[in-house]
């Protein structure tokens, strides 16, 4: 709590943290980044989305630094507008192992995300939604074959109905070299399957050397299983208090508000403070 805030650098989640549930930025929290930045200190978005559904918040939050996006799977240079590091899954078996959850969970939209677009195999209202709130649209195809070839997968994002997640991950640990990726649940309807060792923690030690920022101090904050290795990697971890409790148990800071009420400005001003 004594860091310098010149030497800072600032993890946040987005959706559950830094965002309110319609998807808005309050001016609180904008205000609380625009401090920091002034201090000195640099305020890095690490979230789950894509590009496509991260891209509108850059210009309000004035993000010129690179960001993580994909729980971890890629870092996003948002001045150069370009991809400055990425990890892909194996498509062969990412296409095997949707065939094979589609077929056993027949109401479940597999989302297919890539740099260059998002395809969504099996439709369903909850993805509709998903794109409604995340700002986002995308291609509607029959199987992972009508997927460009030369596009490389970044992640695999399966949207159900809320309760269905623990019997869906459940089946996800049971497929043949399930082990051979990543699967987690990064919300109540969303469970995700992930480039092997691909996490928002790996991501953050990965940003750090590839810019030469080993003298800066971290902090991170987040609300759900896929943001709590970047917290066990942070020198200071913090959420909101409607984070689950595996999450809160890794914490140093649990705030006595949630995103609905401005956590992450309560957080920013304790440490300018």
């Amino acid at each position: 709590m004594r860091a310098d805030p010149s030497k800072l650098l600032f993890f946040s989640d987005m959706d559950g943290t830094l965002l309110k549930s319609d998807k808005t930025l309050s001016e609180r929290n904008m205000d609380a980044i625009m401090r920091l930045r002034d201090a000195g200190g640099q305020f890095i978005i690490a979230t789950g989305r894509v590009i496509q559904a991260t891209r509108h918040y850059f210009d309000p939050m004035g993000l010129r630094i690179p960001c993580i996006l994909c729980n971890g799977g890629m870092i996003y240079d948002c001045a150069q507008n370009k991809v400055v590091w990425s990890k892909s899954l194996d498509k062969h078996l990412a296409s095997a192992h949707i065939a094979r959850l589609i077929e056993r969970f027949p109401d479940v939209c597999a989302e297919i995300c890539t740099p260059q677009g998002i395809y969504d195999i099996n439709i369903n209202d909850i993805e509709y939604s998903h794109w409604k709130l995340a700002g986002f649209t995308a291609e509607i195809v029959d199987s992972a074959d009508d997927i460009p070839a030369g596009e490389e997968w970044s992640k695999v994002l399966f949207a159900m109905e809320e309760g269905r997640i623990p019997e869906f991950a459940q089946y996800c640990r049971e497929l043949e070299d399930a082990d051979k990726c990543e699967f987690i649940t990064s919300g109540r309807i969303f469970h995700e399957m992930l480039p092997k060792n691909c996490s928002k923690g790996e991501a953050m030690l990965r940003f750090i050397e590839h810019y030469g920022l080993h003298d800066r101090m971290t902090a991170a904050m987040g609300d759900y299983d896929n943001d709590i290795e970047m917290l066990r990697n942070a020198d200071l971890a913090a959420c909101p208090s409607s984070a689950q409790e595996c999450v809160k148990d890794v914490c140093d800071i649990v705030t006595g508000s949630d995103s609905e009420n401005d956590s992450v400005a309560d957080v920013i001003d304790m440490i300018l403070r």
